[in-house]
């Protein structure tokens, strides 16, 4: 017999008629993985009832950029640097690349403890992405493996696919045996670990950008996914070096060239996808391609998407990711409505000149239709949704899958409540999730997450994270301590 589960809360939010609603002092059945009830006045069995009390029961979260690594943001505000500054960053030794400097308990750590920070900050769906900067050629099919592993052991709903390309680097010889052995292996996972651990497990496409993989294998990649009815992931227009790359070597601009490999289509997952001009973003939306914002980590690269409101008028359908430390969704929720702003009221971009005169350095965008929490909410779970093809995660209603977490107001650090979503966006962050529930299965109840040491599992990620840090200099070609790239924000004296 299926256990029946039924939690209150002050609000539940619901699906009717393709829109997200909320029921006040509301209920939400589940039975196994499924939800069998939303609303009012829950009538059935259930063999467990939890009063939340003082908060808000949403779906969980669908992270389609969700950062699986310990390392992967928190230099990046400081390691990358504007060309002036190339010299000083780092550069790899003839020893770089040779082979992966992890061990498979390592890959396991970063990759549960990642895991773990997703759950506790109520994101139960994830397409991972890593750094590969001291990888010897990318995220292998070995690597993923592990990762399958570490997923199952988490309880967490996964996309998963090793990424493969052609060249080691930008401007590197084509390595035909690495690209072929990256991308069949990439297949080759998919077949062994698609539509698994009930389905938890399912796969994706994930080439490497265009300037580092041919654009025959990007079109195999994706007539791969369409076969198989899966999504593909491609980054691309994240920053400044894509349009000259696609101008020299195709004679176009990014997404014109993506059109002209037939790359378009609702399959296809773009990363970023900042730097277009307003007919690419019209092919988009036309052609049914999703845009993964990823707020924090863009603006660590000194980068934004302008505007939200934007791309949302010419219909793209817009999904949020993490991509950084830390894997917090409401905070990127909260920072996307905030650029989002920028745009809007442009007093930020403005100049104000010594004669008095107030210059719009972008006078010549129209005002769009303003946005709202829900909209960003939106982007975080059922364009999610929407972008992996699916309708049974990202919304809480009859027959969906019982991905479903806790948010608690009942904290003064909160303050004031009122319209959920608002009161979600502007006053939490993602400490303030208290249970989440994956497939119908507690993996964190009342913060703690089930099953898992956190301590544990807290020490050994901080090893894993200070070899990688050793690396720098272990890897520099010119053997330079990581103080040279990363200086102290202030004088630590150690004992």
């Amino acid at each position: 017999m299926k256990k029946t589960t039924l939690l209150k809360g002050k609000f539940v939010i619901g699906f009717e008629n393709g829109r997200h609603v909320a029921y006040e002092d509301g209920e939400i059945a589940f039975s196994g993985d499924t939800v069998i009830f939303v609303g009012h006045g829950y009538d059935g069995k259930a063999d467990e009832v939890i009063d939340a009390g003082l908060s808000i029961i949403s779906p969980g979260f669908i992270d389609l950029e969700a950062d699986i690594d310990t390392d992967h943001a928190n230099f990046d505000v400081v390691l990358f640097r504007k060309a002036a500054d190339a010299a000083e960053y780092w550069m790899p030794s003839e020893n770089a690349r040779k082979k992966d400097p992890y061990s498979d308990e390592d890959f396991s750590v970063r990759q549960r403890y990642s895991m773990a920070q997703l759950i506790k900050n109520g994101i139960t769906t994830a397409m991972p992405i890593a750094g590969e900067q001291f990888h010897a050629w990318g995220q292998s099919c070995h690597e993923f493996s592990i990762m399958a592993a570490s997923a199952m052991e988490m309880g967490l709903r996964v996309y998963l696919g090793p990424s493969f390309k052609s060249r080691a680097d930008r401007g590197c010889d084509i390595d035909m045996a690495r690209q072929d052995a990256s991308f069949e292996g990439a297949k080759r996972f998919f077949d062994r670990y698609h539509d698994t651990n009930d389905g938890l497990i399912r796969g994706f496409m994930n080439p490497c950008q265009l300037s580092v993989t041919e654009s025959a294998i990007l079109q195999a990649a994706l007539a791969f996914a369409k076969e198989c009815g899966a999504p593909m992931r491609l980054h691309a227009c994240e920053d400044d070096f894509d349009w000259p790359y696609t101008l020299a070597h195709f004679g176009d601009t990014p997404i014109n060239v993506f059109e002209r490999l037939g790359l378009l289509c609702p399959n296809l997952l773009i990363p970023h996808a900042i730097t277009l001009k307003d007919s690419e973003i019209k092919k988009m939306a036309a052609c049914g391609v999703t845009v993964i914002q990823t707020p924090v980590a863009e603006i660590n690269y000194g980068a934004a998407l302008f505007s939200f409101a934007k791309y949302r008028h010419y219909g793209v359908n817009i999904a949020i990711g993490t991509d950084a430390q830390p894997t917090d969704m409401i905070q990127n929720m909260r920072l996307s409505w905030g650029l989002d702003r920028l745009a809007e009221w442009r007093l930020f971009f403005s100049r104000y000149r010594e004669d008095g005169v107030m210059e719009d350095r972008f006078a010549f965008e129209p005002d769009y239709p303003r946005t709202n929490a829900g909209d960003f909410f939106d982007a975080a779970t059922i364009n999610g949704a929407k972008a992996l093809g699916r309708t049974d995660i990202g919304c809480l209603a009859p027959g969906a899958k019982a991905d479903i977490i806790v948010i608690d107001l009942d904290d003064l650090r909160i303050g004031p409540y009122e319209d959920p979503l608002r009161t979600l966006l502007v006053s939490c962050v993602g400490n303030n999730v208290r249970h989440t529930i994956i497939n119908g299965v507690f993996r964190m109840r009342d913060h703690r997450l089930i099953g898992i040491d956190e301590e544990k599992l807290r020490v050994s990620a901080q090893q894993v994270y200070e070899k990688y840090l050793g690396m720098f200099q272990t890897f520099d070609k010119h053997h330079r301590s990581l103080c040279e790239f990363c200086p102290p924000s202030l004088t630590i004296y150690k004992r």
